[in-house]
């Protein structure tokens, strides 16, 4: 158990780089178009863990009002990311699809390695590596115990991805 003093020290760093990171992001990559855990980026990321859903769908499952996933949609269509196409069974009905750029989109920013990892040798990111597979083993012990609220339950699916997506890597 650590002690508080090192625990409080710890606690300031993370939300030191959780603000940097926003600050680093906006300067850095601005130029470069990447996937966030927002609006659009959130409609990505069901659609990669279960394609061709419908607007419904895509709502429920990101506690969005529906208003909002069309907008999304259809700001993801027009920049060729995702397709919409009738439902065999309801023609009413739209189903949302990646398309292989949709994919690239994701895997790309899967990929991205920030360049401030560049100021660490071999062996600190391999510390760096072991430390953060502790922290986040622990966040996702976390968030499984939390209430299955909608909100938790779409952030649940988001750990559970990158979950997926880094045991993979490693492998």
């Amino acid at each position: 158990m650590p002690s508080e003093p090192k625990a409080a020290l710890a606690a300031g760093k993370l939300a030191e780089y959780e603000q940097l990171s926003k600050i680093y992001d906006d300067i850095i990559k601005q130029p470069r178009p990447h996937l966030t855990v927002e609006g659009q980026g959130k409609v990505l990321l069901v659609l990669a863990d279960e394609d061709r859903l419908s607007q419904r769908q895509l709502a429920n499952r990101l506690a969005m009002s529906p208003q909002s996933v069309n907008e999304f949609v259809y700001k993801l269509v027009s920049r060729g990311l995702v397709t919409l196409d009738s439902s065999p069974r309801d023609k009413r009905v739209k189903l949302v699809s990646l398309t292989s750029a949709g994919r690239e989109t994701i895997e790309n920013a899967a990929r991205e390695v920030p360049t401030f990892l560049r100021a660490l040798s071999d062996d600190e990111l391999s510390q760096l590596t072991e430390l953060l597979d502790k922290v986040t083993k622990a966040m996702y012990t976390d968030i499984d115990n939390a209430n299955p609220t909608a909100g938790v339950k779409l952030h649940k699916l988001f750990a559970s991805r990158y979950l997926n997506r880094f045991k993979k890597q490693k492998m």
